[in-house]
């Protein structure tokens, strides 16, 4: 018992040595018109009515400094707004589309080591500083993982939702969300875990926005 305690005090002093790569690209262009319109029919099948929709949704995703730690440091779950890994970026629907906007947030292209695949290694989102409706999961992949692992061989999985389609967030004309993600490894003073050093993971941020009346 008193040797699985020193492992433990041992870790907590050392960074985990993980390599993050989370690369800042983005799926929209800077200005869309969508075959999409709304349609006023009073009476009759007149569709001279029908108004194109324009969306011009535009992001500091793509200029915003990529997350590339070498080493993460594991923390307790409380603290990640100070000591985790981030990327902050903004949404904005511009004031010359004449229509609402929703958008998702999904990270595709992942690339991680088996002993990563962990209820451990966490992720949030954090929109405009409401840090009491965070957005939060981890890379645990029920049909991959093996909790205790310490195979840091890779595997790829395909992406991980952030923001799902049904919880898409609403954008109005003008208006703007600022965004922060987080990356951490969240510490567990009953377990030993030794197994998640000298993982590896890489994955990139991909937002996609629609146009709604």
């Amino acid at each position: 018992m008193e040797s699985k305690k020193l492992k433990k005090k041992s870790f907590v002093k050392n960074t985990v040595l993980i390599s993050v790569l989370v690369v800042s690209i983005i799926v929209i262009g800077i200005s869309l018109s969508f075959a999409y319109f709304t349609m006023s029919i009073q009476g009759s099948s007149d569709t001279g009515n029908n108004q194109a929709a324009i969306l011009n949704v535009t992001t500091t995703l793509t200029t915003a400094d990529a997350i590339n730690a070498t080493s993460l440091a594991i923390i307790d779950g409380s603290e990640y707004l100070t000591k985790a890994e981030s990327i902050e970026f903004t949404v904005t629907n511009n004031t010359d589309s004449n229509v609402n906007a929703l958008y998702t947030i999904n990270m595709t292209d992942i690339t991680i080591s088996k002993n990563m695949l962990s209820q451990y290694f966490k992720w949030a989102l954090v929109i405009n500083s409401d840090t009491g409706n965070a957005i939060t999961g981890s890379f645990q992949d029920l049909s991959l993982a093996d909790e205790g692992n310490t195979d840091t061989s890779t595997v790829t999985i395909g992406s991980k939702v952030l923001i799902a389609d049904e919880n898409a967030r609403s954008l109005s004309i003008g208006a703007t969300d600022t965004i922060t993600l987080y990356l951490w490894l969240e510490n567990d003073n009953n377990v030993d875990q030794l197994y998640l050093t000298n993982g590896t993971f890489s994955g990139k941020l991909s937002l996609n926005a629609t146009p709604v009346k």
